[in-house]
């Protein structure tokens, strides 16, 4: 299953810290979480936002991927919304049959 999740870092925090987040998570094999695929990693070159696209089997994963840098760094990460993402070749043909079945 594809997902993709929106975060913002929290101003207040000094920016060089996700590389020590991460290389704390990485190195005790916390993050990447084991059988997910990341498929892009991309942040502003402002303001310290960004957004991840991950292929997963289930909610669990994703919760523990996201929960892990807030635990590691409380604080840090401002807001992070995460959903299950559809192509949207697909998802317009879907919205368009529900629609119809409203009708």
């Amino acid at each position: 299953m594809l997902f993709i999740s929106y975060w913002e870092l929290n101003p207040d925090f000094d920016p060089s810290e996700l590389a020590e987040i991460a290389q704390k998570l990485m190195s005790k094999k916390l993050y990447p979480v084991e059988g997910v695929k990341q498929i892009g990693f991309y942040i502003s070159t402002s303001d310290y936002w960004g957004i991840t696209i991950e292929e997963a089997d289930s909610e669990e994963q994703m919760a523990q991927g996201s929960n892990i840098w807030r635990l590691a760094k409380p604080g840090y990460i401002k807001v992070m919304k995460t959903t299950p993402a559809m192509d949207a070749t697909k998802m317009i043909p879907l919205v368009m049959k529900l629609k119809k079945q409203l009708e």
